[in-house]
């Protein structure tokens, strides 16, 4: 007997839940570093405002040649745990290799979830010459290595997608849940550049975001109650997690710089080529021809 499509849904979402726990979560590995190597090492180590300048680089290469944002938290997935690993912790000490290693992680994710590879070379250019196209694929080997090539992680974005399946249609129409899922995105978008966010699952974020853009479209609380309830159950969340999540990501948009609008979609795109970011990575601009669009090419150049 075939499964309802709500049956299909959850039984995704369980398995996404799954795969999340088996292999993609990221522990606290910057407050884990050793004391003693803070005295050893020459340069000053990686903190949380490095691993931001970085998601927000990634950010404006990915607006710019019009790649998904879930692109960008793959890539930051990938980076995280990382880091988390041996070979990553030694690169925590030192800045540079920590951007090569983003820059990387970035590289990887858009040869593998993009239609069109970025030439190592092109990532070259982008550091100002600073890192080689040879020291990027040397870096992309070591990543792989390190994180056992488990480069598909369950974002946070495919979580929202399959949950908004799960909204009760007598209650929010299909207008109203494109908006849910645009405001979930906002949201989710503003908390992948943000290290306090990395060591919690998808799922809960996910989760979160969802139940506060359903809040901040409906005076209705039951509806709010009751999905959250049902959603917990199918992922196994804890209410106080998903309750410290929504107050964490509230607060986070209330002290943003950016203008975050509830009713609409973070539309903007990037459009400044040549601006630099604080760990020194800039957008260098080659020639004005366009990207190819065809699938599985590879970019040579930004416009």
């Amino acid at each position: 007997m075939m499964n309802s499509p709500n049956e299909q849904t959850m039984e995704t979402i369980q398995a996404m839940r799954r795969q999340e726990e088996l292999a993609y979560t990221v522990p606290d590995y910057l407050s884990c570093l050793p004391a003693a190597a803070f005295t050893i090492c020459n340069s000053t180590p990686v903190d949380a405002s490095c691993r931001f300048a970085m998601s927000k680089w990634c950010d404006d290469i990915s607006d710019h040649c019009n790649y998904n944002r879930e692109t960008v938290a793959i890539a930051m997935n990938c980076l995280d745990r990382f880091m988390s690993t041996a070979s990553g912790q030694e690169i925590l000490f030192n800045r540079s290799l920590y951007q090569l290693a983003a820059m990387t992680a970035l590289y990887s994710s858009v040869k593998i979830h993009e239609q069109e590879a970025i030439d190592p070379q092109l990532m070259s250019s982008l550091s100002n010459g600073i890192h080689s196209a040879q020291a990027v694929e040397a870096m992309e080997s070591k990543m792989l290595t390190a994180i056992q090539w488990r480069v598909n992680p369950p974002t946070a974005m495919s979580f929202v997608r399959s949950m908004i399946d799960l909204l009760p249609s007598d209650c929010i129409d299909s207008c109203s849940k494109e908006t849910i899922l645009d405001v979930a995105r906002v949201q989710i978008e503003l908390i992948v550049n943000k290290y306090e966010f990395c060591t919690s699952d998808a799922s809960s974020i996910a989760l979160a975001c969802v139940l506060n853009a359903i809040e901040s479209l409906t005076d209705d609380g039951m509806v709010c109650a009751n999905f959250e309830t049902v959603a917990r159950k199918i992922m196994s969340i804890e209410h106080a997690v998903v309750q410290d999540l929504r107050i964490a990501i509230y607060e986070l948009i209330n002290g943003s710089d950016c203008n975050v609008d509830f009713q609409t979609t973070n539309s903007a795109t990037a459009e400044k080529l040549g601006s630099s970011c604080t760990a020194g990575a800039t957008v260098a601009t080659k020639d004005n021809s366009s990207f190819r669009s065809s699938p599985r090419s590879t970019a040579t150049h930004i416009v």
